[in-house]
């Protein structure tokens, strides 16, 4: 019987090998599949077998699936340009990482991975001349099969049919406040 991590990785190679000519190496090592871009300033994304799971990670975030379908389309949506990853930092110090898709009402996150207690509100206050800084990490690898406007119809998209903000590579964003503590 097949488990759902090992039936994870196969949905992912049947939906690559839809991509033939993408720009991205595919190191299968039969547990684990890591699509690596082959453009400059991008970021990798890796998938494991763990039997009754399948895990994947892209930079310091990962979550588990158990529905190989959605593992599958997460690793294809993380090399388009309507995911993206973001990193908080307060003062200098990784305080979570997620994901963001776009959508019609525009960016909206979720799957937090969380450095700090998000439970411990104090931890949190910024102390002295402190800033939140947010890392944006963005990478159009893969064009979808179809346009964007078929999977999400109400969201705005520029003349090229990208999220209006799109930005390939890192952007750097200060705040006052966190944004991680809105997804907990």
């Amino acid at each position: 019987m097949t488990s759902p991590g090992s039936a994870g990785l196969e949905a992912a190679r049947r939906l690559f090998a839809h991509f033939p000519n993408a720009p991205v190496t595919i190191n299968d090592r039969g547990s684990s599949i890591e699509f690596v871009p082959t453009q400059p300033d991008t970021f990798s994304v890796t998938i494991y077998d763990q039997g009754d799971d399948a895990m994947i990670a892209a930079g310091r975030w990962h979550t588990h699936y158990d529905d190989p379908e959605q593992l599958a389309w997460c690793a294809l949506w993380l090399l388009s340009p309507f995911y993206r990853l973001v990193e908080e930092h307060k003062g200098g110090v990784l305080v979570a990482i997620w994901i963001e898709r776009y959508e019609a009402t525009g960016w909206e996150g979720f799957e937090p991975v969380y450095y700090m207690n998000p439970e411990d509100p104090v931890s949190w206050q910024p102390k002295g001349d402190e800033t939140f800084a947010r890392r944006y990490h963005q990478q159009r690898v893969i064009d979808l099969p179809m346009p964007y406007a078929q999977f999400e119809p109400e969201a705005v998209l520029n003349e090229e049919g990208l999220p209006p903000d799109f930005h390939a590579g890192k952007r750097l964003v200060y705040d006052k406040e966190s944004a991680a503590l809105e997804l907990a």
